[in-house]
């Protein structure tokens, strides 16, 4: 979920017709704003209960909900609307100044590009992103994993749609990983309406050939470039807190954690034996 999308001091609620028919069940997100936080002037009970009566109301069979982690009574808000309550994991945001993104040497034969300048048109751009998609999220326990309802495939399809949707509506926002003429890395970008102006990466990875030998530094710092070039601060990217190796690599390339949002499934009694 990008950065943007999960800041204010109220509860916002939509409905997600794409999961819905991706995963063949009625879904809806409600998203509990950033500023909802101990540290923060902004009262955590009215919005408890807002939590509550919505999910009460709400007819979809899952809800996904997002919070910010250190607000943990809306936990037993979740708890309270009668639902069954999936932990689905959190996730941690980084960042850091485009000038301090670490800046590894050049490899031979690798280079960085936009989607926008490999040869081709839309269609081969569409089958680049979906194999580098597919190659490197494969497996990886996101928030759908938690759910036993929801079919691991059709999860992977989403992030493989997720991708396709950034990228193809500009391919100038989305940097691929060239090594000896194949894409081997994806990052797709998207700039920040706040006044602190970051670049946030909203999904990046490497097929997994091409992992553990230090490329993926090379596709951060081709992300810092863009951010100075786009006049934007900093740079911002957020995965699954359990995904400690890219985390790690994060860390190596000088960004720093400044946020966690917990995620919960709540899901209709009865639906799950």
């Amino acid at each position: 979920m990008s950065w943007d999308g999960l800041q204010g001091g109220g509860v916002t609620w939509a409905a997600s017709p794409a999961e819905s028919a991706r995963f063949g069940l009625e879904m809806t997100r409600l998203t509990v704003g950033w500023d909802v936080r101990p540290d923060r002037p902004v009262a955590v009970g009215p919005v408890a209960e807002e939590v509550t009566g919505r999910l009460r109301g709400d007819d979809a069979e899952v809800v996904v909900v997002r919070y910010p982690a250190a607000s943990l009574e809306l936990a037993s808000a979740v708890a309270r609307s009668g639902r069954q309550v999936l932990p689905a994991g959190s996730l941690t945001y980084w960042s850091a100044p485009w000038a301090e993104v670490a800046r590894p040497e050049p490899v031979p034969g690798q280079e960085v590009l936009a989607l926008a300048d490999l040869p081709g048109g839309q269609a081969e751009r569409s089958t680049v992103v979906d194999a580098v998609v597919a190659d490197s999220f494969s497996g990886y326990g996101n928030h759908y994993a938690a759910n036993p309802l929801l079919d691991p495939a059709a999860a992977l399809a989403g992030y493989q749609e997720w991708a396709r949707r950034t990228a193809l509506a500009d391919p100038h926002d989305a940097l691929v990983l060239v090594l000896d003429g194949a894409v081997v890395g994806l990052a797709t970008l998207v700039d920040s309406l706040s006044p602190e102006g970051h670049l946030e990466v909203l999904l990046a990875g490497l097929t997994t050939a091409a992992q553990g030998r230090g490329r993926y530094a090379s596709l951060l710092a081709a992300v810092a470039r863009a951010a100075r070039a786009r006049g934007r601060r900093s740079v911002v990217i957020s995965t699954q807190s359990h995904n400690v190796r890219v985390q790690r690599a994060w860390a190596r390339a000088g960004l720093r954690p400044f946020a966690a949002v917990e995620t919960v499934h709540a899901v209709l009694p009865g639906l799950i034996p």
